[in-house]
């Protein structure tokens, strides 16, 4: 029974030392990484890029159903680039260097903070009890402040930091295999929401 054990142990040391041999002998293969570059597939599987976040502050005052008000709005704005649009015009394989056109950055999503958006003052104008609604009014504030924080959200200096950090994002990843990046835009100013 000894000498069972005594097998079964040394077996077991074989078998280590072999698996360690073996993992050794293959991290000794040298391995060889090539990129092809960029492509439209790869940058399509991004989608939407989102390269910002601003916010925004404002004061709303809003007259009508029988009251005045003045809101203080806070929200946020994610500005990207579609990358489902983004074309490679130039591709050279033996320098590693490619250009790519993409569309005008846009406001992917915007909202009104509702948690640090702040009723400022409300008044009543009306002298006629049953004439006038508060909630219809701040109700229609809040809609537009829904459009005042997409409109400022979309500044042209916004869209323009959007545009270098995209072009910031888009060298460095390829730069990581090894490749050369310039970004074009394609020509235009978004629409403004």
């Amino acid at each position: 029974m000894k000498s069972l054990v005594l097998v079964l142990v040394a077996l077991a040391v074989a078998g280590l030392l072999l698996a360690v041999i073996a993992r050794y002998m293959q991290e000794k293969k040298s391995t060889t990484i090539t990129s092809t570059g960029p492509t439209v597939e790869r940058l399509e599987r991004l989608s939407h890029l989102a390269t910002m976040r601003v916010l925004v502050a404002d004061v709303l005052t809003g007259e009508g159903e029988g009251y005045r008000g003045s809101w203080l709005i806070k929200g946020d704005g994610l500005i990207g680039v579609d990358l489902g649009r983004a074309k490679i015009v130039e591709k050279d394989e033996a320098t590693q260097r490619a250009t790519v056109r993409l569309p005008q950055p846009e406001v992917l999503q915007s909202r009104v903070d509702h948690e640090r958006t702040r009723t400022w003052e409300v008044k009543k104008t009306s002298w006629i009890p049953w004439k006038s609604d508060q909630d219809v009014l701040r109700d229609q504030v809040m809609r537009e402040a829904q459009k005042l924080v997409a409109h400022a959200a979309a500044s042209e200096e916004n869209i323009r930091q959007a545009k270098t950090a995209t072009e910031s994002i888009l060298r460095a990843l390829y730069e990581e295999v090894g490749w050369q990046v310039c970004v074009i835009w394609e020509p235009g100013f978004p629409s403004r929401p």
